[in-house]
């Protein structure tokens, strides 16, 4: 699992790790749900974004209440990491607990990325969230092979990470426009360090669902029927989709020099 960072006075990528604490009683948040239209109906689909309330101010540094959130974050990437890992091997025992199986669907392991991302998001707490959304933003490109292609939930998550990373690195809020609960003494919510991670990250993410879109025994599913499709440069209508991949942080990121090393 991926370190968390607490970025430091002087923009320092120290490592954190989350601590393995029991998790509070978190609310969930929905996720996106599990019924998807047919691919054959891109040009009618654009993509949806929800995020929770966040907190009016960023949780102490140092208190219980942070404490937990880093368990809380910490056992969901494990469980995660681990879901996903069965999904690649295809292992499961009989009496494997529901919360413990093998992912079946991209859907499915979406709407456990989407509900820790959820989880950070209300907790307005940047030097949690930052490296909290660039692991699990991390795992879900590490993950896009392997699973059948699901349109709607892998751009969905995709384009739910393109606004927050957006949103955090402006300070403010993609719904509405309104400026970020801020850190003590006027400091970035991003630092410029982690400002080049996402982009590689966002650069890397995008190449890969160019590639795995262009292998069709790979991205076939029983409900993407590819004959309907050309077969020109771009072979699905989902081609089209993945040039806005990450487009907002992209653009934002895009120009900054490589003045810091990953």
């Amino acid at each position: 699992m991926a370190p968390v960072s607490a970025p430091s006075e002087h923009d320092s990528d120290d490592d954190v790790e989350f601590e393995d604490v029991p998790p509070p009683g978190v609310t969930q948040t929905s996720g996106p749900s599990s019924t998807r239209p047919a691919a054959s109906h891109v040009e009618s689909w654009s993509p949806s974004l929800s995020l929770p309330p966040q907190r009016d101010h960023p949780i102490p540094s140092g208190s219980q209440e942070e404490t937990q959130l880093r368990g809380r974050l910490s056992s969901g990437i494990e469980t995660i990491t681990y879901r996903q890992m069965k999904s690649h091997l295809g292992m499961d025992a009989p009496n494997t607990p529901a919360s413990q199986r093998r992912y079946e669907s991209f859907q499915e392991f979406a709407d456990d990325v989407e509900h820790l991302v959820d989880i950070l998001w209300a907790s307005a707490t940047a030097t949690i969230q930052v490296e909290g959304f660039i692991t699990l933003a991390g795992i879900v490109q590490m993950s896009i092979r392997s699973f059948i292609f699901e349109p709607h939930p892998m751009l969905n998550i995709l384009h739910k990470f393109d606004e927050i990373f957006a949103g955090l690195c402006t300070a403010t809020h993609p719904l509405t426009g309104l400026p970020l609960p801020a850190l003590p003494s006027n400091r970035p919510l991003v630092t410029e360090t982690q400002k080049v991670r996402i982009r590689s990250l966002a650069e890397t993410t995008r190449s890969e669902v160019f590639s795995y879109l262009s292998n069709p025994d790979e991205r076939t599913a029983p409900d993407v029927d590819l004959d309907d499709f050309d077969s020109g440069d771009l072979e699905t209508p989902w081609m089209l989709e993945a040039t806005r991949i990450y487009d907002k942080t992209l653009m934002l990121l895009g120009d900054q020099g490589e003045t810091d090393a990953l």
